[in-house]
């Protein structure tokens, strides 16, 4: 009924799909980070333990919903939202190794929208640049986050090594890398 229209946002983010996964899931930590919501609906269930056909509680900060979990894997985290006929969207969260940044992930939101409102998230309607602009605000966000943690994690690794080199290596890291001298062409 009525047409499909689909979105996608993604960003880079240099850290490992493991650790990018990590971050997503940890819920109760996006308050420190962002503005989004999202906790299952059974409160004794952690977001590890969330299966398929389970009931979330999301809050965008521009709508809220109740949507139902698809898939919870180490691959992707998407759920189902519906008011059928009118409108539906079975939205998609992946953290795949990146082809562009070595180490790196490729982070994707991507939602299918059907039912007889979908054409109000066709390219160019304002609902759609506002879900947009929400997804790549949210993905900037957790990119930060991600970084963040991860360089934490990486000084915290280094400080806990033993020893007058892990001081030194300490020291090195922790400050700006030199100027790079460029040299003048050779005639």
């Amino acid at each position: 009924m009525g047409q499909t229209q689909t979105m996608i946002a993604e960003i880079e983010i240099q850290a490992s799909p493991e650790t990018v996964r990590s971050v997503f899931m940890d819920f109760s930590r996006y308050k420190e980070w962002n503005k989004w919501k999202v906790e299952p609906a059974d409160a004794s269930k952690r977001p590890d333990e969330l299966q398929p056909k389970d009931k979330l509680k999301v809050d965008l900060g521009t709508m809220k919903f109740s949507p139902t979990l698809l898939q919870n894997s180490t691959d992707a985290f998407e759920w189902h939202g519906n008011l059928w006929p009118i409108f539906s969207g079975k939205h998609e969260f992946t953290w795949q190794p990146s082809s562009k940044t070595p180490g790196g992930t490729t982070f994707r939101q991507k939602e299918d929208f059907t039912g007889l409102l979908a054409f109000l998230m066709a390219p160019g309607r304002s609902s759609s640049k506002k879900s947009l602009d929400n997804w790549e605000k949210f993905n900037a966000d957790l990119k930060k986050e991600v970084e963040r943690s991860h360089a934490q994690t990486r000084r915290d690794g280094l400080a806990s090594l033993d020893g007058p080199d892990a001081s030194s290596l300490l020291e090195k890291f922790q400050q700006p890398s030199p100027p790079v001298e460029t040299l003048p062409p050779e005639t």
